[in-house]
């Protein structure tokens, strides 16, 4: 009998497949009043999203049949490529790449089925993921080192941010950040350098508002709303508003006001609202258990991943997908300052959906790898003549020792057993 599990994790699947299918509907349902009142077509977003979902699908299939090793050999000429659109991005013409301010977009072709569409931040997310783990799971020895760890990292880092930065996308770096952070810190990072990192972060979010003015409007709009009405409050209070409406069953299916012209961006940042006025608080919970679920299962594959590329893989794409949801619905609940980020899978975004899917699909085939038994950590102490009645439970292997890599397999200090 094999010790690996041999076939994908169907209730990640399954629970993925949830939201997509949710977010088809909610997209329309949000949207058919934009969209027949700017392109006559109420279907205008929906057949796009449809379009997005079809090759989300197809590529989560395909990526979820292709071995993860795969994209480990390819990792250099990912970051690279993902460097390259986000550098294209701020020098090719506006009318490619400029979109409610921000040059993020690289647009080729007009209509419903535009010929290209890519926003190359969403595709950057997916890229450093691969990136780090290749580069973190090959120094495992050296990512406490401040040279040879923290250093490198935080250039290479800090040189994605700083493109998103320029276009400028303040939520999708914040993003960006935790994302490096974790896989940063389940590759053995010490707590110092992360307490560190944190701190030289906050100082620079600080000099951003504060010395230089970035986004300072939406920062007093967060603070106040109401005094900003008219302006930057009036998407954060009509969130609210939506929230409000829909109180514990929701108004039904298609029977939110907020989506009348009154809540911008009600189908890409703001869907969250629109999900509570027309589901209900019953609609919002079933949405956070849905990834929560995600969460569990994604840290559960990480944890019993066969070696440490593969459990880096797994902890960047269930963080970023994870981080991403609850940035986006703290947003929506004016827990914090709106930022433009959209709620995977649930918002419209050709790019965000597909590159999330296939992000799930590299977690899948990952899963179809997984030790059948959680490894446990043993030391070099000689074992005790009598082992003990019970066991306790085993916490998750990549977030164990202080200062160590807090990975299974090999390229760690230490080894490990399995029960």
């Amino acid at each position: 009998m094999t010790d690996r599990t041999s076939r994908p994790d169907y209730v990640l699947l399954a629970t993925v497949g949830s939201l997509v299918a949710l977010g088809l509907v909610m997209v329309y349902s949000a949207s058919f009043v934009e969209a027949f009142k700017s392109h006559q077509n109420q279907y205008y977003y929906l057949i796009r999203q449809t379009i997005g979902a079809i090759v989300g699908t197809i590529g989560m299939l395909v990526a979820a049949r292709i071995d993860y090793r795969f994209w480990r050999t390819y990792s250099v000429q990912l970051m690279g490529g993902a460097l390259l659109l986000l550098f294209l991005v701020l020098i090719l013409p506006d009318s490619m790449t400029r979109v409610n301010n921000s040059r993020s977009w690289i647009r080729i072709g007009e209509g419903v089925f535009g010929l290209v569409s890519v926003q190359p931040a969403e595709l950057a997310k997916l890229a450093i993921i691969i990136y780090f783990a290749d580069w973190l799971s090959r120094r495992s020895e050296k990512v406490g080192n401040v040279s040879y760890g923290l250093i490198p990292f935080s250039v290479m880092l800090g040189l994605v941010c700083g493109l998103v930065m320029l276009q400028p996308d303040l939520g999708t770096t914040v993003v960006l950040v935790l994302i490096g952070g974790v896989i940063y810190f389940a590759a053995g990072a010490k707590l110092w350098h992360v307490a560190g990192a944190t701190g030289l972060g906050a100082a620079a979010f600080w000099f951003l508002v504060n010395v230089m003015g970035f986004r300072n409007y939406r920062i007093l709009a967060f603070l106040d709303p109401w005094k900003y009405y008219q302006s930057f409050g009036f998407q954060p209070i009509h969130a609210m508003l939506a929230l409000g409406n829909g109180g514990l069953f929701g108004l039904g299916l298609g029977q939110a006001r907020q989506k009348f012209q009154w809540l911008p961006q009600a189908y890409t940042d703001a869907i969250f609202a629109i999900i509570g006025e027309e589901l209900g608080l019953i609609g919002t919970v079933a949405v956070m258990a849905a990834f929560a679920v995600i969460a569990y299962r994604g840290f559960r594959i990480a944890g019993r991943a066969p070696n440490p590329f593969a459990a880096l893989v797994a902890v960047g794409i269930t963080s970023w997908l994870v981080i991403q949801a609850l940035i986006n619905i703290a947003v929506t609940t004016s827990l914090l300052p709106f930022t433009g980020l959209t709620l995977p899978f649930l918002s419209y975004g050709g790019t965000s959906l597909y590159t999330s899917m296939i992000a799930v699909g590299i977690l899948l085939n990952i899963s179809k790898h997984m030790l059948r038994h959680q490894p446990q950590e043993i030391t070099d102490a000689p074992l005790p003549r009598r082992a003990p009645a019970f066991a306790l439970p085993n916490p998750l292997a990549v977030w164990r020792g202080h200062g160590r890599p807090r990975l299974p397999g090999a390229g760690g200090r230490r080894s490990y057993r399995r029960r």
